[in-house]
């Protein structure tokens, strides 16, 4: 693969990722179902535990430096993402819930 036919492959990752935290967002809105949102919110903490296994897995499949501090800065970076989108959408889940309960 050409470097930048690499690029755009990851400019696409990205691109897809973002769709998909939008799409989550509005299921997340458009649930009226707290088992939905469980399930939904279940899904991403595994994801989460996932990312973490793979890039733990980078790091100890190396032996070179170089490229164990680069494996843990982009692991660094992908979990500050998925933080982000985790707050987000925690964020329309404080919203929703808001919205969905009467005043006391």
């Amino acid at each position: 693969m050409t470097e930048t036919k690499s690029k755009e492959a990851w400019d696409r990752f990205t691109a897809d990722a973002q769709h998909l935290a939008g799409e989550l967002r509005r299921s997340y809105k458009s649930s009226d179902d707290d088992k939905k949102a469980a399930e939904i919110d279940r899904s991403l903490r595994q994801l989460g535990k996932a990312a973490e296994t793979f890039f733990a897995s980078l790091e100890t499949a190396t032996r070179d430096p170089q490229v164990r501090a680069t494996t843990k800065q982009t692991a660094r970076s992908f979990g500050t993402a998925l933080a982000q989108t985790f707050r987000e959408l925690g964020d329309e889940v404080d919203k929703a819930i808001k919205k969905k309960t009467p005043p006391g």
